[in-house]
């Protein structure tokens, strides 16, 4: 392109000599001419002619002999000033560019009218597209005060800051800065400001907060009833049972029980919490649903035998499994699931566990139709912007004697439990299936659980497959 524009500029320096020899030409003969007529007859036309044709041949021989780069360079060089001018322009313009995109935070630069003109990466993640620049403020990140106080911004000059929360599957608490940008230089007068939100996302320390207060209350209120039964039975050996050896184990064995119940519930209080925490972070590593759901049942088959259960293991595709996910996380969710169907799924439980891709197999399948809580394949694909086909799924089926259809949206909530004298003879905490709910969506997936009453239960987890 140098070259291109090196040519360019000779060209035109002898396009510019060409009609300059013409000029002088056209003036030296002009001057020729008024000198004849005044000399009149008495002067010699033939030696002004002469002279006219020595001077045109001087400066032919001139313009000869003077390279067009002798007459491009002046022009060279102003251009080449301005080009350079616009390379330290365009390479400062990188550097904020690249410092943008490194910045950890979401970061926007608006227009006057509210375009988008630059976003960083984070930003592109905060808002799901990578479709950003271009497109209007209000339309790429529905906080309607964060828009009008960018407005305001540029009416006033006054940097403001907001706090709002982000909507969609998990919900993220933020807050924005916003502050003008006016042109400098050339450019004042010329150009309208811009705005520039920066936004810091403070889920993490909210959800702290949160986090304790829930503890707090979730403990506060469960452990008080095992709390109670320890004291009660402690007080009853240091009174009448005190010398009752067969009354002490009886009621020691109670107490191992309350206590182990209070340190289950403590653990899955801690795991809820801290996959809460976490919930807005989205994992990195690349794992295989159907690999994680074999080692699950190996793992726990032990206590598969224990209770007499039957775990089938049955992959629906020769296609891979695999997903971006936590493999903690993906393991205590299926754990959760089979711990729950073992409880609940019949004496002995006769349970299913499915992978696929697509869609997982309905209740239908074998019968009628049953009762459904949650998102379906084709919602979460949907929600995701891809086809069912590109979801993978774990199904865990029990043939049970089901769940009423009025309880089954409440069944991921905190301690909720269909049975409660069956959930605490069989050890649950009534927050397992909360854990689940939560993993899920930590990996934008869906969670759904459909049930057939004397037909048994389906739980779906339906995640978006890697490529």
């Amino acid at each position: 392109m140098q070259d291109d524009l090196a040519t360019l500029i000779k060209k035109t320096a002898a396009e510019v000599r060409t009609r300059d020899f013409i000029w002088a030409a056209g003036i030296s003969a002009g001057v020729g001419a008024a000198v004849a007529v005044w000399l009149g007859a008495s002067g010699d036309w033939r030696l002004i002619v002469l002279v006219w044709l020595a001077f045109l041949a001087a400066l032919a021989v001139r313009y000869r002999f003077s390279s067009g780069r002798v007459w491009a360079q002046p022009v060279q060089r102003v251009v080449e000033t301005e080009l350079n001018a616009q390379r330290a322009e365009l390479a400062d313009l990188r550097i904020a560019r690249g410092v943008a995109h490194a910045l950890p935070e979401p970061l926007f630069i608006l227009d006057a009218e509210g375009i988008v003109e630059h976003a960083n990466r984070a930003a592109e993640e905060l808002v799901g597209t990578k479709s950003v620049e271009g497109r209007h403020f209000a339309a790429v990140l529905r906080a309607p005060d964060v828009y009008e106080a960018s407005v305001a911004v540029i009416e006033t000059g006054e940097a403001q800051t907001v706090d709002f929360v982000t909507t969609g599957s998990i919900e993220r608490s933020c807050r924005a800065f916003i502050a003008r940008l006016d042109p400098v230089g050339e450019e004042a007068g010329a150009r309208r400001s811009r705005s520039l939100v920066f936004i810091r996302d403070l889920t993490s320390e909210r959800r702290l907060e949160q986090m304790r207060a829930d503890f707090i209350a979730s403990a506060s209120h469960e452990l008080r009833t095992p709390l109670a039964s320890l004291i009660g039975f402690i007080e009853t050996m240091k009174g009448h049972a005190k010398d009752d050896p067969e009354a002490q184990d009886k009621f020691l064995n109670i107490m191992q029980s309350q206590a182990e119940r209070m340190q289950r519930l403590v653990s899955d209080l801690m795991s809820l919490s801290r996959i809460e925490l976490n919930e807005h972070v989205p994992p990195k590593e690349i794992v295989d649903i159907a690999e994680i759901a074999e080692d699950v049942v190996e793992s726990t088959s032990p206590l598969f035998e224990q209770a007499g259960a039957i775990v089938d293991v049955i992959n629906d595709t020769q296609l891979p499994t695999t997903m971006r996910g936590d493999l903690d996380e993906i393991f205590q969710a299926i754990q959760n699931l089979l711990d729950n169907a073992v409880k609940y799924g019949g004496d002995p439980a006769m349970i299913k566990l499915h992978v696929g891709r697509g869609a997982p197999p309905p209740l239908s399948a074998d019968g009628e139709p049953g009762h459904k809580a949650g998102d379906s394949a084709a919602q979460i694909a949907a929600r995701l912007g891809v086809a069912v086909e590109d979801l993978v799924y774990l199904q865990i089926r029990d043939f049970g004697p089901g769940i009423e259809r009025a309880d089954l949206p409440r069944l991921t909530e905190r301690f909720y439990r269909v049975n409660v004298e069956h959930s605490r003879k069989s050890g649950g905490t009534g927050l397992g299936l909360a854990i689940v709910k939560h993993i899920v969506n930590r990996h934008k997936g869906g969670f759904q659980i459909e049930s057939r009453l004397a037909g048994g239960t389906a739980f779906n987890c339906c995640f978006l497959g890697a490529a």
